[in-house]
């Protein structure tokens, strides 16, 4: 598998790898991961089954990978591929997202006939309007080479309806299988919520960088105040260069009594030097109310199903993935990204909801039952077996 993302570094396109490796070895397979290389991580290290080898890479920021941090590690890991591959004679190749992880496999289907699948993940795709901007440059640019690794892949599979029609913007005549991302349903178990608590727990988790719309969810914030019936918190899980800007929106709209900066917090204790009490993703998500994603682009968002998992109503952006996911005053709320006045009116609708607010989550709960891991990495099993079978 080629991933340039692994905890503890990334984002859901790491957990992807994480949890449909951490599958494939419980099912008795030999699982390799090539990945970014970051400051002490160590270089090699089975992980829950996968062997992680980590190549050099220049990536400075755990959460956030520039362009020319990509580059490296899609030269790191392309070299590395090809001269791992001669000793260990792969079967099949995994790559999470075609760029930056593409090349490797592209390589070795050329030289050493190798099949490979391409997970689309979300900014893999070129799309109108990107976040950030220069990205449309880059897509110009870079269109070329994710068409000839796409095309060159025994199967491209994306995570959701939306993001298949929008890979079809760039190659029309390419098939492209639908498998969504999953979710631990033992970790992201439901738990037991009050229809009308002392204060509403509203969470949000994710990168803080301008495409996940956390901007948007704080300007909402002062058009709610005297329209909810209810006390109400927003607090945001995750870090990134957009923190102070996000910090100095809340002040100068006067609403940092109600926003609440969480930083980084992991899915689980990555060693026994750990405190005891640290608090982990899965008990935000339990104490939580209701989940918000205020996105502007996504592929399949985990937060999501993670959030589903537990049991709680979602209020999300329209965007990939979503529709599959979220159903309006079924499990929760919509409205268009970026739009302001919308996320105002559905914090208002499920702050007030009290009991109809449980009724979502529940149907959140049902909802997500079909999204377990190990019914997701037996379908990426199945469809190996079949580009096997056919070769």
């Amino acid at each position: 598998m080629f991933n340039h993302e692994f905890p503890p570094i990334g984002g859901g396109g790491g957990q992807v790898s994480y949890f449909l490796g951490k599958h494939f070895a419980a099912a008795g397979h030999d699982v390799h991961l090539i990945t970014s290389q970051f400051r002490d991580c160590a270089k090699m290290e089975d992980v829950q089954g996968i062997h992680v080898h980590r190549v050099r890479a220049l990536r400075k920021n755990p959460n956030v990978c520039a362009v020319h941090e990509m580059l490296t590690y899609s030269v790191s890991s392309s070299i590395y591929g090809l001269r791992f591959a001669k000793k260990f004679k792969p079967d099949i190749v995994q790559v999470f997202f075609g760029i930056p992880a593409g090349g490797g496999a592209y390589l070795l289907q050329k030289f050493d006939n190798v099949p490979y699948v391409v997970f689309l993940g979300g900014r893999d795709v070129p799309r109108p309007n990107p976040d950030p901007p220069y990205y449309s440059w880059l897509y110009l640019l870079l269109k070329p080479i994710i068409r000839a690794i796409w095309d060159n892949a025994a199967s491209v599979v994306s995570c959701s309806d939306g993001l298949r029609d929008l890979a079809r913007e760039t190659d029309s005549n390419l098939q492209i299988d639908v498998i969504p991302d999953g979710v631990d349903l033992e970790t992201f178990a439901p738990t037991q919520r009050e229809a009308n608590p002392k204060t509403v727990r509203c969470l949000a988790i994710g990168r803080l960088i301008p495409r996940k719309g956390f901007q948007f969810l704080i300007q909402a914030l002062p058009q709610i105040l005297d329209k909810v019936q209810h006390n109400f918190e927003i607090e945001i899980v995750g870090d990134g260069p957009y923190r102070e800007e996000l910090t100095k929106l809340a002040e100068s709209l006067d609403v940092t009594s109600y926003v609440r900066f969480a930083g980084t917090v992991p899915y689980s204790k990555l060693s026994e030097k750990d405190r005891e009490d640290e608090v982990l993703l899965p008990q935000k998500y339990r104490e939580a109310d209701i989940f918000i994603l205020p996105s502007l682009a996504e592929g399949m968002p985990l937060v999501v199903l993670e959030a589903m998992g537990t049991g709680l109503p979602i209020i999300a952006s329209r965007v990939q993935g979503i529709d599959e996911l979220v159903a309006e005053d079924v499990n929760g709320a919509v409205f268009d990204a970026g739009d302001v006045d919308g996320l105002a009116n559905c914090l208002i609708q499920l702050i007030n909801a009290g009991e109809k607010r449980i009724e979502m989550g529940k149907a959140s709960t049902e909802k997500v039952k079909l999204y377990d891991w190990k019914n997701i990495a037996d379908t990426y099993l199945a469809l190996y077996e079949n580009i096997l079978t056919k070769d």
